[in-house]
């Protein structure tokens, strides 16, 4: 049912710290006598689910107006009993709703009359497609494949502003990029509103059997008394989202859909960019293009789907946040491509275990399709035109269920990339920068027990063409692959869940060297014997291991987690992750009341407590955790969250060397939101926290929303963070005089870190299908390492402080903005240079769009997308300054319109 969001807490429980919280808040979340018996009916809920029925519309079909006046509703049988989820879980609806369902061999038809005793205080807003709105809403939830695990839902809100997702594995969240093909249209009258809705059965998925039962379920948002109420109830504390469906009966000899859609698109782009070199051939500061590609769906089967994708274009899609990323890991982005968002659930490895998620590895992160070249070509005294992404030929999916198998299939090809270039004497050439790729996913899930109980198969493969002797740095190959499984039982109380995957990838010899020193494993560290580099090796082999357990159901959760990734593990070809070599376990629990008492309508308690060790038996860090989050009657909120860190050993710290101490600390959260409901509203976020050795860090962030009409929307999140590392990685340099350090230096310094960014959102609503949608993101940071040090002994804390300690000597040449260190002096070891790295940078990137659903899934995108950006060496952070120059930086502006075209058969 409805959760709230997890904490974003490393670990899990400690009984002890919970208990002291909870006696805190007892008093005040006692429910009223009222309360109490509606508490009580929820534990006396019938275990039947309840039934709706469609018939035959007769005479035929009706007309989709909003107006429920076809004679085809009068013989439709109407449900009509709601309970309230929200804010009074389990006790009936304010406000009558009546649901009506008829078919015909196209489509099924669903009528709702929302009563209303304020019609007047309806709350209506326009907004495009998806878009999540504040206003009163009716969502029809159907499970076709009556698996009790799948969801198509469909909304739309007194302006006729519809909304599609489809969820997978019980859960409510899913994927919103699912844009079916479905009529609404929805009235306002003297009873409240109405709303009739028209989904072609070519848009669902379900078996070929001649008379069909679906999961089904009906929901209502009434906005200004912040109601949700539900045809199908269960109480807020059971855990699952379809298994809680009622059942849908009466279809008979539907036609299995033999459908097809194309979908193809042209698109024309102008670039516009600043501050090129006129000598440069290849980029003159305005270049036009114009391309083509189509998507296609068609219905293999009443149950599988068949999608695929040629030369597909994402012009429309929003910018990467700006970020400065100091780490030796990779930044994480998230996917925005709607062919690679739409059915992202059905990829998700480890994900289907009925309240946990945690653990797996992420076996497929399709940002890896038609990412960045792995090489650049450079000329000496030429010009060269490094692209910016590799093109993605063709991909393909096929989903669905077929045998009682969840299936998701997907192939993709990018195309062999290459670099124009121009050499010193005038000469152009290509030059190789991405091979040609495969990448395959397969995925099988296989539900028992109504639901209750699953297991799941994934594999993952990646082959290059690696014929030229330039990718001869490239894995020819990679393969990845895993089973997952899931249980629930007592009653749909307790749940089990695990993992268990593998990978491996091939390459030369000096490939595979490279991955074994990566910095998600660094198997040359000197003061370790567990792992070490086979210099001969074509191939590495790793596996991981996860497993959680625990109550899922009720006011009290709590559970165990555990999971292992081996030293060799490695799946970041296809899938994503920064850090191997680890084995994890947390303990959890928690406390919530679900029903509003004298104080607050929900609060929540939750403490952790958790531990990281490498397979070396090193601990790296343990953390202890509690948090409160409550909403108060008023539905403002609020979050009072801590954590202690201990102590521990970093493997990670020296990047490659030996283990830095890595010291313990606290940080204390608070965050407060005001009413969503009103046309302004407010939320903050602040912490702050402190370690053992000196080191602090401070972040500030909140957001204003504000509705000045029903069809405009603004939404502003500044974020502003400082820290201060007492020990950041620098540089390492070899000498053999280094002998406490294994013959290397490891330099740090202190570092202080300012950022300030805004994410801003406007969009305007000129109808249900026309909308305008503005993103940017204005972002400065700065850095200044100060008290440059190398680590004096392994496995501490302890440093020599260049021009402070052991007659060491550090001096500064401005004009060539480097350093000269010599550790001892007068002493054997020889003196070495190293780059400043200060840094200061500032970006703005912008998005803006025009789109206009001309007629059902046909769409016109009118985009502009801007960038600009700089940065230097002084990092003195002057908020006004920065803002100021960025004007004056060069600029990219790229102007592009894009047209596709819905046909269907």
């Amino acid at each position: 049912m409805q959760h709230h969001a997890a904490n974003p807490v490393r670990g899990c429980a400690r009984a002890a710290a919970a208990t002291m919280l909870l006696a805190a808040a007892t008093a005040i979340l006692a429910p009223t006598s009222a309360q109490q018996q509606s508490v009580r009916r929820t534990t006396a809920r019938s275990e039947l689910a309840p039934i709706a029925f469609a018939l035959v519309a007769e005479p035929g079909a009706p007309e989709i107006d909003g107006m429920l006046d076809d004679p085809s509703w009068l013989s439709a049988v109407a449900v009509s009993d709601f309970t309230q989820t929200r804010p009074n879980d389990g006790e009936p609806a304010t406000e009558r709703t009546e649901v009506r369902i008829t078919y015909d061999r196209d489509a099924l038809y669903v009528s709702a009359r929302m009563y209303d005793s304020e019609p007047h205080a309806i709350t209506s807003r326009l907004g495009r497609r998806d878009s999540h709105m504040q206003s009163d809403l009716f969502y029809v939830m159907i499970d076709s494949y009556h698996d009790h695990r799948t969801t198509f839902r469909f909304s739309v809100n007194p302006a006729g502003v519809r909304g599609d997702l489809v969820a997978s594995n019980d859960n409510t969240w899913g994927d919103d990029s699912w844009d079916p093909v479905w009529e609404a249209a929805t009235l306002i009258d003297s009873l409240g509103w109405t709303a009739e809705l028209r989904i072609p059965f070519s848009q669902l998925r379900f078996s070929s059997d001649p008379e069909q039962v679906w999961g089904i379920n009906f929901s209502r948002t009434i906005f200004r008394k912040d109601e949700l109420v539900r045809w199908s109830w269960a109480p807020n504390t059971d855990e699952g989202y379809a298994s809680l469906f009622g059942h849908l009966q009466g279809l008979r000899d539907i036609p299995a859909p033999r459908r097809i859609e194309v979908l193809p698109y042209t698109v024309a782009t102008t670039d516009f960019t600043e501050g090129v070199n006129p000598d440069n051939p290849f980029k003159d500061g305005s270049m036009q293009n114009m391309t083509a590609g189509f998507d296609m769906k068609y219905g293999v089967t009443s149950d599988l789907t068949l999608d695929a994708t040629v030369n597909p274009d994402f012009g429309q899609v929003e910018a990467d946040p700006a970020v400065v990323n100091l780490s030796a890991f990779e930044t994480y982005f998230s996917e925005r491509r709607p062919f690679f968002v739409e059915g992202a659930n059905i990829f998700r490895f480890g994900a289907g275990s009925g309240g946990f998620s945690f653990g797996a590895p992420q076996l497929f992160y399709s940002r890896r399709i038609g990412r960045r070249p792995s090489r650049s070509a450079s000329v000496d005294d030429g010009f060269a035109d490094n692209p910016i992404s590799t093109r993605i030929l063709g991909a393909t999916k096929v989903s669905g269920q077929t045998g009682g198998w969840s299936i998701g299939l997907l192939d993709a090809v990018s195309a062999r990339t290459s670099a124009r270039i121009q050499k010193a004497n005038g000469s152009r050439a290509t030059e190789p920068v991405e091979p040609l790729t495969n990448y395959g996913v397969l995925s099988l899930r296989r539900d028992m027990r109504d639901g209750a109980s699953g297991i799941g198969i994934m594999a993952t493969s990646v082959n290059r063409r690696l014929d030229d002797p330039v990718f001869n740095d490239l894995r020819s190959s990679a393969y990845a692959g895993g089973v997952d499984f899931f249980h629930k039982f007592g009653g749909n109380q307790f749940a089990l869940n695990g993992s268990f995957s593998g990978s491996r990838i091939n390459g030369s010899p000096d490939v595979i060297a490279s991955v074994q020193e990566s910095s998600a494993r660094y198997y040359q560290r000197p003061d370790q014997g567990y792992v070490s580099i086979d210099s001969t090796a074509t191939s590495l082999s790793g596996w991981a291991v996860s497993g959680q357990g625990g109550k899922v159901s009720g006011n009290w959760t709590y559970g165990v987690d555990f999971y292992a990734y081996s030293p060799g593990l490695e799946v970041n070809d296809a899938g994503f992750e920064t850090q191997v070599d680890r084995i994890f376990q947390g303990t959890r629990i928690s406390r919530r009341w679900m029903t509003p008492g004298k104080v607050f309508r929900r609060f929540d308690i939750d403490a952790n407590l958790a531990h990281s060790w490498n397979f070396g038996g090193t601990r790296q860090w343990s953390s202890a955790f509690a948090g409160m989050w409550g909403q108060f009657l008023n539905y403002w909120d609020f979050g009072l969250f801590g954590n202690f860190d201990f102590a521990g050993m970093s493997d990670k710290a020296t990047r490659g060397g030996p283990l830095m101490e890595n010291p313990g600390g606290w940080n204390l959260h608070v965050s407060m939101g005001t009413d969503h409901r009103k046309p302004v509203s407010f939320n903050m976020h602040n912490s702050y926290g402190q370690d053992e050795v000196g080191g602090w860090s401070k972040h500030m962030c909140g957001g204003v929303s504000i509705r000045p009409s029903s069809a405009i929307s603004m939404d502003i999140h500044p974020s502003w963070n400082q820290s201060r590392s007492m020990s950041f990685y620098v540089d390492r340099v070899a000498d053999p005089t280094a002998t406490a350090t294994f013959g290397t230096r490891y330099l740090n310094a202190e570092l202080v870190r300012t950022s300030i960014s805004a994410m801003v959102r406007v969009d305007v609503a000129l109808s249900p299908d026309l909308s305008i949608q503005l993103y940017a993101q204005p972002y400065l940071a700065a850095g200044d390492y100060e008290t440059y040090k190398e680590l004096a002994a392994p496995s501490s804390f302890d440093f020599l402080r260049y021009g402070v300690d052991g007659g060491s000597t550090l001096a500064f040449d401005g004009d060539a903005n480097e350093y000269t260190a010599d550790p001892d002096g007068t002493g054997p070891a020889e003196e070495f240079s190293f780059e400043n790295p200060d840094f200061r940078y500032r970006s703005l990137r912008s998005n803006l769009v025009l789109r206009w659903e001309y007629m059902p899934g046909s769409t016109l995108f009118l985009v502009w997308n801007h960038g600009q950006s700089g940065s230097g060496t002084d990092p003195t952070f002057r908020m006004f300054d920065q803002l100021g120059s960025m004007f004056g930086d060069d600029q990219k502006n790229t102007f592009l319109v894009k047209v596709n075209y819905w046909l269907s058969r």
